[in-house]
């Protein structure tokens, strides 16, 4: 499956439909609230390392700051954070809700029997699409500054998760020939038999497998190049000091995040049918 097209054709179907809320508008604050979600994390770290070893300030580079100052700092962006996440989410839903209520209102039944299933799953799309921006954006960001702030280990863990690239492609070959199968079993439902039926199962619990093996390698996939990559770096004299601590948070938040971006990029392409058969409905006038 392409998921360039699928991307492509998802923010094709959002356009094409009567919505409140822009497609760019929507990508923005998806956008954002995914960078909000990291930061917090990361500004608190020199917090905590303080109140660890019973610190009365935070130094962060040449700036140090009073526990109290600080500690309304976070306390700001983490609500920020906490509104700008909700405001994404609840943007995101009300969206899909109000998609799905106008086509219901607007199409007759008989076309509603038809598309609804077409429908409803790119309606399922837009929400693929903007979980995956929300992390594909900041996971480029934060993978980007851990590479920066520290090239030889991120070089390093990029070269080891490479490896790990190979070995996924082909878990992603098994689960493309898996749906692939049950998919086309699925199509002539209505008229298959007993044992196709039990074929049909089969299949889709091997996609299955081979769905929730890719989805739960995440961890292992990352934990493991930053522990290697870290045995590697140890004999180029990299020291355990708050610095490299913090750039591997960096890393393994932005790493965590391109993961969580890939497993949305699939399930949008999971889509792909669907969304090229929802091309068949007429446009609702604006």
């Amino acid at each position: 499956m392409n998921k360039t097209n699928s991307i492509k054709l998802a923010c094709a179907f959002y356009s094409s439909q009567q919505t409140s809320y822009s497609l760019r508008m929507l990508l923005l604050i998806t956008g954002i609230s995914g960078v909000l979600e990291t930061m917090p994390i990361l500004i608190s770290l020199p917090l905590i390392r303080s109140l660890f070893l019973g610190y009365q300030s935070v130094t962060i580079a040449w700036l140090e700051l009073s526990l109290l100052y600080f500690s309304i700092v976070l306390g700001i962006i983490l609500l920020i954070r906490f509104l700008v996440g909700r405001q994404a989410q609840f943007l995101n839903a009300k969206t899909r809700i109000e998609l799905m209520t106008t086509f219901r209102q607007i199409q007759s039944k008989e076309s509603r029997q038809l598309h609804k299933v077409n429908f409803g799953k790119s309606v399922q799309s837009i929400n693929f699409l903007f979980v995956g921006w929300s992390q594909l954006l900041p996971g480029i960001v934060f993978t980007v500054i851990g590479i920066c702030l520290s090239p030889k280990f991120g070089v390093i863990t990029l070269l080891i998760i490479g490896i790990w690239v190979l070995i996924l492609s082909r878990i992603k070959i098994k689960q493309d020939f898996w749906h692939a199968n049950s998919s086309d079993l699925a199509n002539s439902m209505d008229s298959l038999g007993n044992e196709e039926l039990n074929t049909l199962s089969s299949f889709r619990i091997n996609a299955a497998r081979w769905d929730a093996t890719n989805k739960n390698l995440r961890e292992v996939v990352i934990i493991s190049s930053l522990v290697l990559s870290l045995f590697v770096n140890n004999s180029l004299g990299i020291g355990a000091d708050f610095d490299s601590i913090l750039i591997i948070v960096v890393l393994l938040r932005g790493l965590q995040q391109l993961y969580t971006a890939y497993i949305m990029s699939q399930q949008l392409s999971g889509c792909h049918k669907y969304l090229v058969s929802s091309k068949e409905l007429t446009k609702p006038s604006h």
